[in-house]
């Protein structure tokens, strides 16, 4: 129930929580104090002071040089202090446990960190590969693998290739280059979902967003002659249906 009065000081902490969530938005380039106000409504001095609170608590960190505002050391140490207990884990469980038992494969969640995916967790169904639970825990660049293709596919066109320029090195090691990635990222956009298969391994991804600035995706591997194209659509219809019902989507 909601309480019967206002709380005291609740509209400050209703304007920082905006402000916060603003920073993290931009936190890898860095946002402006006049983005701020643009983007809140504040004025700039309520902007200015409640971001300076949260700059000297270490929510945020200011550029000197820029003046650009990032997420602060504070921010980072209470994300990190949930990765043992993971609420994004908590959250898809259920979808996660409902179609490891439908489809019989093995279901990842990933999250994006800035140019790559973090593997997050495994629910393993009744066809498990042992050696994918070593993957969990795993960091890999956008683009390897169909959960971290369906993330990548969230990126803008010009953000797509700035990503690819600032690790062009890598993606030619594995014979990658932009048109293929900008391909498959067409292709994910097109069909809603991720498809691709490697080395006897197939699967398909479906990104989704979390909370107001981050992605995260659920794939479906399993050896790829339990999953060739054709019942990719399907399962991904399945994948659509149950993270609906939890209001992953």
């Amino acid at each position: 129930m909601p309480p019967s009065h206002p709380v005291n000081g609740a509209q400050s902490v209703e304007r920082a929580c905006a402000l916060l969530r603003r920073i993290a938005a931009g936190h890898a380039e860095g946002v402006p104090l006049r983005r701020l106000v643009d983007d809140t409504g504040l004025d700039r001095t309520t902007a200015w002071r409640l971001v300076s609170s949260l700059a000297a608590q270490g929510l945020v960190h200011k550029d000197e040089a820029t003046g650009l505002y990032h997420l602060g050391l504070e921010a980072a140490a209470l994300g990190a202090a949930c990765m043992d207990r993971s609420p994004l884990v908590r959250a898809c469980l259920p979808a996660m446990k409902a179609l490891a038992r439908l489809s019989g494969d093995n279901v990842f969640l990933v999250v994006r960190s800035g140019d790559h995916s973090h593997c997050l967790h495994l629910e393993e169904g009744e066809h498990r590969v042992r050696s994918f639970a070593l993957n969990v825990g795993g960091t890999r660049l956008l683009g390897q693998g169909v959960g971290s293709i369906a993330l990548l596919a969230r990126l803008g066109d010009d953000a797509l290739v700035a990503h690819y320029r600032r690790h062009e090195a890598e993606y030619q090691a594995d014979d990658v280059g932009l048109a293929r990635l900008r391909r498959w990222a067409v292709q994910t956009r097109d069909c809603g979902h991720s498809y691709g298969s490697s080395g006897g391994v197939a699967g398909i991804g479906l990104g989704f967003r979390v909370g107001s600035c981050a992605d995260a995706a659920l794939s479906v591997i399993a050896p790829r002659s339990r999953l060739p194209r054709s019942r990719g659509a399907e399962l991904a219809l399945a994948m659509r249906r149950e993270m609906g019902a939890w209001r992953l989507l």
